[in-house]
């Protein structure tokens, strides 16, 4: 484990413990073994350490869960069931982390952080959607978001029962009883249901989100006119009526060496969904 990691680490447990505020730059660097001052040389802020045990965590899970998705040899249900496993192994071995994401502690620190954890959980719950659709295919498309949004709500209760309620769960069964529950929610909304979300074109609703999220990036990317023409472009493209697959790719590659970087994966996951 790198020094930065080991930061981060006792950063997050004491987050979790204290709260972000009640904890102390001083704190931090007397359970990484260091001095405050030697702290600065890795992080300058306190924000900084909390932007980066997010963006640390759940680059790891998205590498992973990236592997998983290119695993040819699985089916749509296996690399799902396989990814979700993932999910809840990842929280089980970082309960402080759960508890900073659960707590919604985020939201207090700064905007930026507020910011960083909304893309992470668009991206969660956009991969959530186009996982249904795989597994139980284009009939269950109408019905996709609701069963997101179910999926996403019994595993957080479960997460959250667990670590606040500090109850015993076998994290080990819990991603093959949410897929059991949802095969019998699946079937139930087959048989004549009407979806709960109100209905609208979904591929219009996608560029919308999708345009939102290229003008947050034009926002950041403010005092730097190269990089705005090129976000400028980039809109362009998402709004021709035939937007290029290559072309997107193209931005999307080079947006990855900028500081804009945090904002890809949750815009990767709904150019997944519009350009299906």
């Amino acid at each position: 484990m790198s020094r930065k990691e080991q930061i981060i680490e006792a950063a997050m447990k004491l987050f979790a413990q204290k709260g972000y505020h009640a904890t102390s730059m001083q704190e931090i660097a007397e359970h990484s073994g260091l001095a405050k001052g030697s702290l600065y040389n890795y992080f300058k802020s306190k924000e900084e350490i909390a932007l980066s045990i997010f963006r640390f965590h759940y680059e790891r899970l998205f590498h992973q869960f990236s592997q998983i998705a290119n695993d040819h040899t699985l089916t749509p249900r296996e690399k799902f069931l396989k990814q979700l496993s993932l999910q809840i192994e990842a929280f089980d071995r970082h309960k402080e982390f759960v508890q900073m994401h659960m707590g919604d502690q985020a939201e207090k620190v700064s905007e930026e952080l507020h910011a960083l954890v909304f893309h992470i959980r668009t991206q969660i719950f956009n991969w959530y959607v186009k996982s249904m659709i795989e597994i139980y295919g284009e009939r269950l498309r109408p019905f996709a978001v609701d069963c997101a949004i179910m999926l996403n709500g019994m595993l957080k209760e479960y997460l959250f029962y667990a670590i606040f309620e500090q109850k015993e769960i076998e994290f080990q069964r819990l991603a093959p009883f949410l897929m059991k529950r949802l095969d019998a929610i699946v079937d139930s909304l087959l048989s004549g249901e009407t979806s709960l979300v109100i209905e609208q074109d979904d591929e219009k609703m996608f560029q919308q989100q999708i345009i939102e999220t290229i003008e947050q990036m034009i926002e950041q990317a403010k005092e730097d006119d190269d990089l705005m023409e090129l976000l400028f472009m980039f809109k362009q493209e998402i709004c021709s009526e035939k937007p290029r697959k290559m072309i997107i790719e193209a931005f999307l590659l080079y947006l990855e060496r900028t500081k804009l970087s945090e904002f890809l994966p949750a815009l990767r996951a709904k150019l997944a969904l519009y350009l299906k």
